[in-house]
């Protein structure tokens, strides 16, 4: 075979062409392999990606269940708040009638004690202000137009203790006299002092007293009673005897106790039966049950009414008030405290002859008599 030279430098030439097109199909070929593996890189990142989302997909699957139960539990727990809520909403709206029916109940029994109150003020004559008191009269009785009665009144006076207070009374006068002059005192209590005052005790007393009294014609006191039998019985049998003739009597149309003193009233229908019955102080009454007959007092039935009475004021010579006691200690211990400080003579005291304590929050009364026929 025989080539020239264009021909040589054909062949050349598609030798030329053929090298690189073999080098640049090897260049691609290499950058498939480099695309390839950056895809294979590419593709296990979204292989962990997609498992990684799986997992996150399962955990929030579960918390979206938890958290749903927990918002159903909620919604039950808040179900049975709103329940319980109504329900006390309820019971407090039915309290609360209660209460109003309760209240409305008090005003209506004050509204009645008020105007019982007002009835019982309108019947007294004497201030309704003064502290109660008892008296004892001693004297006789005269009738038809004789000169009046006079009567010896002993005072019985009821004197009201607020609380934190104490009244105190001395055996000698000059003690108390002391520790009032003093004022002030100061009494340890542990690591504590009571810093209380002392104020002179001021009781009212009667002045004069007018009385107004008549002898009821029907009526006779039976007095002098010895409790033996019951009250109801013992009514009875006196209804019996008082009523007999032999025994002075008559016809009876009442018979009454006096629960302050055990004596009995007894009323007559007729005229002139209890004036015969008083002629004899004392008359022997037989019991029915008894072996001996009782000797009981008869005297007129005499009512008395206050007219006009005068009430001065006497500060008591023994006893102090004393003001500003606090509410430290039990209410014996400190009374016990209170009465060994003011016996001592080193803090100006004395023999303590009674002892009144009110601790505070509450109220008492101290009762005084006369003593020995001083004004106290």
């Amino acid at each position: 075979m025989h080539f020239n030279m264009e021909d040589v430098q054909e062949l050349g030439n598609r030798s030329l062409d053929g090298a690189s097109k073999l080098k640049t199909i090897q260049q691609e070929i290499e950058t498939c392999k480099a695309d390839l593996g950056s895809l294979k890189k590419d593709i296990d990142d979204l292989e962990r990606i997609k498992h990684e989302l799986q997992h996150m997909t399962m955990e929030y699957a579960v918390r979206s269940e938890r958290l749903q139960q927990r918002i159903e539990s909620d919604k039950l727990e808040k179900d049975k708040q709103d329940l319980n809520l109504q329900k006390q909403m309820d019971d407090t709206v039915v309290e609360n009638d209660n209460l109003i029916k309760e209240q409305n109940k008090v005003n209506e029994e004050l509204a009645r004690l008020e105007e019982e109150k007002s009835e019982l003020e309108k019947q007294l004559k004497v201030s309704a202000s003064m502290p109660q008191q008892q008296w004892t009269f001693n004297g006789n009785i005269e009738q038809d137009g004789k000169p009046g009665v006079k009567f010896d009144g002993k005072p019985y006076i009821r004197y009201p203790i607020r609380g934190g207070s104490a009244v105190i009374t001395f055996e000698d006068e000059t003690v108390a006299s002391k520790i009032l002059d003093m004022e002030d005192h100061e009494v340890e209590v542990g690591e504590c002092q009571l810093k209380i005052k002392a104020h002179p005790l001021k009781l009212p007393m009667l002045g004069d007293v007018e009385i107004q009294t008549r002898v009821y014609k029907y009526r006779i006191l039976v007095s002098q009673i010895p409790k033996l039998i019951p009250a109801e019985q013992l009514l009875d049998k006196l209804e019996l005897h008082f009523s007999k003739q032999r025994n002075s009597g008559g016809e009876v149309a009442n018979v009454e106790m006096l629960e302050d003193s055990g004596n009995v009233v007894i009323t007559f229908v007729a005229e002139g039966i209890s004036e015969n019955l008083t002629k004899k102080e004392f008359h022997q009454v037989e019991l029915r049950g008894m072996n001996k007959s009782i000797p009981l007092k008869i005297s007129p039935f005499v009512m008395g009414e206050i007219v006009n009475i005068t009430i001065g004021e006497v500060v008591s010579k023994k006893s102090i008030l004393f003001t500003g006691i606090p509410d430290v200690m039990d209410e014996e211990i400190l009374q016990d405290v209170l009465e060994i400080y003011f016996q001592k003579p080193s803090n100006g005291g004395g023999e303590v002859d009674a002892f009144a304590y009110v601790p505070e929050g509450k109220s008492g009364i101290a009762c005084f008599e006369a003593d020995n026929g001083n004004e106290e």
